[in-house]
């Protein structure tokens, strides 16, 4: 149990199972070869802090002209929510400006 934690690089074909493939595995040793040591954490991590750069550039304005994005998704939600929108107050409220925009002046 004092071996928890570490990883053993093993030869090629090596299984855990059969007797025949631990001596053609001891013979692979022999000759050198071995599987080797693959980086599964950095192509991730540098993939994701990227992104989250780019993207957070973008939120600041310094990448792109977002200030429009966010301008523009704001009134779209506001026109879907003022139109569409099942409260009566809302539906009351949107009644009176309908009728104060053909009322005269």
């Amino acid at each position: 149990s004092s071996h928890l934690g570490r990883e053993k690089a093993l030869p090629i074909g090596e299984g855990r199972s059969h007797s025949s493939t631990r001596s053609r595995a001891s013979s692979a040793m022999a000759g050198g070869d071995v599987v080797p040591y693959v980086n599964t954490w950095f192509w991730p991590s540098f993939t994701l802090v990227g992104t989250s750069s780019v993207f957070f550039g973008i939120y600041i304005g310094k990448i792109t002209n977002s200030h429009e994005w966010k301008e523009i998704f704001l009134d779209y939600c506001h026109h879907k929510r003022t139109s569409y929108s099942p409260n009566p107050l809302d539906k009351v409220a949107r009644t009176v400006l309908n009728l104060l925009k053909i009322a005269p002046k």
